[in-house]
């Protein structure tokens, strides 16, 4: 073989050389992608590496709605505007998942379940419901590529998706929650774990290929959370997240109701972390996340850690809220309260969720990443 550099073998290079110079082209998009496009290792690299080295020093995009624009944090992720998409008008926000928008359409039976790209606003699946009759509150996406749906408190589906237009199995599988489980909000994966959070901040972990299928999920007991009533449960919701090594949790602590029986206010009055210890099993709270950043979407019903992004402008030991009432994202500090007399945190209120139509800004990254 010619040793000539136009002849070196470019698509082989060591792990540990081509990680960092993956490392140098970040956080900017356009150079991630040009390095997925260069050969097919390079791609495998990528997203082997995506959730310890690419997502955490990417902060991720924000969709204004209802324009339905991608909108970066920085030039430096994004340099030109990306162009706007739309979304049907009858289509409920169930998630944002793995790169893609879970929507519900009623109006559609036959393919009410649409799987989104959150970056182009392409349909990538147009599944069935597994019934037209449920509630279904919360969907997403699992690192197997399973599809999880939540109908209840007491159980859920799960269907395989495979590329965009192709599902070889259309046939849902049915799976039993833990009789003491409320209802699960989000999904998350730590350290090979498929981890679950209901909205009273209880702990699962699913095993969806156990056999019987009552046995798919069950319960992690951890201690050292305050009461349930005393943070809010759905409309800013409690939000699990890895951050490097450790499991945080994000709970929106609530002040008094103000107000009359007719217009009653209710305000967040402090962001509150508290760190899993997995050998104790209980939760304590913290007031520094050290270097790394938190970015919360209560719409999307997911939360994203970040760190090494300060050429971003973003700040560490912070928490940035993507909610209702905010046009940007809102940044605040970790167990910071408000001042006695406060009207709590800026717009963050129910009152101003409740006043405002569907969805509010929610984050998203690219498939790529995922």
């Amino acid at each position: 073989m010619d040793p000539s550099p136009e002849f070196r073998d470019w698509a082989n290079l060591p792990e540990l050389p081509l990680s960092e110079v993956l490392r140098g082209l970040l956080p900017c998009l356009r150079s991630v992608y040009a390095f997925a496009a260069a050969c097919q290792p390079w791609r495998r690299l990528l997203r082997d590496s995506a959730a310890d080295l690419v997502r955490p020093r990417i902060p991720p995009l924000l969709l204004l709605c209802p324009t339905y624009r991608v909108v970066p944090f920085s030039q430096l992720v994004v340099a030109a505007l990306l162009s706007s998409y739309p979304v049907p008008g009858d289509a409920t926000l169930l998630s944002a998942s793995r790169g893609h928008l879970v929507l519900l359409r009623r109006r559609d039976p036959f393919h009410g379940l649409h799987l989104v790209d959150a970056l182009t606003g392409a349909t990538r699946h147009a599944l069935p419901l597994p019934s037209p009759h449920f509630a279904y509150h919360y969907a997403a996406l699992a690192p197997s590529r399973r599809l999880h749906l939540f109908h209840s408190k007491h159980a859920f589906f799960s269907l395989p998706v495979g590329d965009a237009g192709h599902n070889p199995r259309l046939d849902w599988t049915k799976h039993s929650l833990p009789r003491a489980a409320s209802f699960v909000r989000s999904i998350l994966e730590f350290r090979g774990r498929v981890l679950g959070l209901t909205d009273r901040a209880q702990l699962l972990e699913f095993h969806l290929d156990a056999n019987p299928p009552n046995k798919s999920a069950q319960m992690l007991h951890a201690a050292g959370l305050p009461e349930v009533s005393t943070f809010d449960r759905w409309h800013f919701g409690p939000h699990l997240v890895a951050a490097g090594d450790r499991l945080l949790l994000v709970l929106f602590m609530m002040g008094p109701k103000l107000g009359h029986m007719f217009e009653t206010l209710v305000s967040v009055k402090k962001v509150g972390v508290y760190a899993l210890d997995m050998v104790k099993m209980r939760w304590e709270e913290v007031d520094n996340i050290g270097a790394y950043s938190l970015f919360v979407d209560c719409a999307g019903r997911s939360t994203a850690a970040c760190v090494d992004v300060e050429n971003c402008g973003v700040e560490a030991n912070r928490i940035y809220i993507a909610a209702p009432g905010c046009r940007d994202w809102y940044a605040w500090r970790p167990g910071r309260e408000v001042p006695l007399g406060g009207q709590g945190l800026g717009p963050l209120s129910i009152q101003a969720m409740n006043h405002l139509p569907w969805p509010s800004q929610i984050w998203i990254y690219p498939r790529l990443l995922f």
